[in-house]
């Protein structure tokens, strides 16, 4: 009985880490956001990176973007569906099951797609500061919360 109790704690303990470690290969914090590009995750031949841009919208003050590249290191054409959420002082935008957030996207065979300046693909571009929006807190990280990879 004693023996079982303990195989099941250490076993409780295991999968407590290995869900911590997921979570912590899936989210980055705002101190580690950079204009060079960070990897988040990799699933089945396709990379994730995040970078942080401040863009000329035609404001008097420049915006703030966390711009996504997909990398599809695969031979064949993958069809990636994400969603990634955004947590600004404990507040999440992104979270739960929301449509207006999840995309998906057909990346070809070894090929790059990635957000930019002129949000050329609006889908790789999440906002993290509008200057004019006051109450809208401070970056905390940005998580992956699905992707998909078909």
């Amino acid at each position: 009985m004693k023996q079982s109790l303990i195989i099941k704690s250490i076993f409780l303990i295991f999968t407590a880490m290995m869900s911590f470690n997921g979570v912590s290969q899936n989210a980055i914090t705002a101190d580690k956001l950079s204009d060079d590009w960070s990897l988040l995750t990799t699933k089945d031949g396709v990379e994730v990176y995040l970078k942080e841009e401040k863009c000329d919208v035609g404001a008097a003050d420049a915006f703030t973007y966390a711009f996504i590249r997909i990398v599809n290191t695969n031979t064949i054409e993958k069809s990636v569906e994400f969603n990634f959420q955004i947590i600004f002082d404990n507040r999440c935008y992104g979270c739960g099951d929301t449509r207006e957030t999840k995309h998906t996207l057909a990346i070809p065979a070894s090929t790059i797609v990635e957000g930019e300046s002129t949000m050329k693909i609006s889908e790789l571009a999440l906002l993290i500061n509008n200057p004019y929006q006051l109450d809208s807190g401070t970056l905390e990280s940005i998580n992956i919360d699905v992707l998909n990879i078909k």
